[in-house]
């Protein structure tokens, strides 16, 4: 958990196949997008800091949804979580987001 920034609870940016990333060999990985929802925050985690894209965003879609990583710049984050709460806000509100640290 060191490498958590920042959790903000009932927030999410982007939306959609286009916004999220993947791992490069899929690992995690369930249907076309997001990472299985039995993993654990770590193991999220340790996959993100593994990966060439080096997302910066983790967010768990509510309580039985899988993960989703994405990369968002830091000083765009605030505009973005507005953008989404503004036209999908009872989606959005079960959202958990990790900002996290990479190298």
């Amino acid at each position: 958990m060191d490498y958590i920034k920042e959790i903000k609870q009932g927030a999410d940016v982007g939306y959609g196949v286009k916004c999220s990333i993947h791992p490069q060999n899929r690992e995690g990985c369930v249907g076309k997008n997001g990472i299985d929802k039995n993993y654990t925050i770590e193991q999220v985690i340790l996959l993100a800091r593994r990966m060439e894209e080096k997302p910066n965003i983790i967010i768990k879609a509510g309580k039985n949804a899988k993960w989703y990583l994405k990369r968002c710049a830091i000083e765009d984050i605030q505009m973005e979580c507005e953008k989404q709460q503004e036209w999908r806000p009872k989606s959005v509100a079960r959202c958990t987001m990790y900002i996290i640290e990479q190298e």
